[in-house]
């Protein structure tokens, strides 16, 4: 698992899991990684989870990564997206970031291709 969440790709191994059509220049920020995304690819999935504040979250997950997904993932999952969310923001955070630390994932809610939520 990366340090940070890709745009586009697999929440736990980075494969790309939509089309990039479009990727950050050298001189621009997260150089190399999706600007502009195209259709799901095939077993990409959407699984959303019940966070422990109440609240809802999606994620992006490969179909073999989908598969595997088990409770045991939660914590490092979780530590990821808190990772990537500073990564994109400046100081000083938001109150409900600083707030999120303290959340987490409780249980997965369900779950569904991102063709069939697009439609495709």
């Amino acid at each position: 698992m990366s340090e940070y969440k890709i745009s586009g790709a697999c929440t736990i191994c980075d494969v790309p899991c939509f089309e990039v059509m479009q990727v950050y220049e050298a001189h621009e920020r997260n150089p190399g990684e999706p600007k502009r995304l195209g259709p799901a690819l095939d077993g990409a999935m959407r699984v959303s989870f019940m966070l422990l504040d109440g609240t809802k979250a999606d994620m992006t997950f490969c179909a073999d990564c989908a598969a595997g997904l088990s409770a045991e993932h939660y914590v490092e999952i979780w530590r990821k997206v808190m990772r990537s969310w500073r990564r994109e923001m400046k100081e000083p955070y938001p109150d409900w970031f600083n707030r999120s630390f303290a959340n987490g994932i409780a249980a997965e809610m369900g779950r569904a291709t991102w063709k069939e939520i697009c439609g495709a």
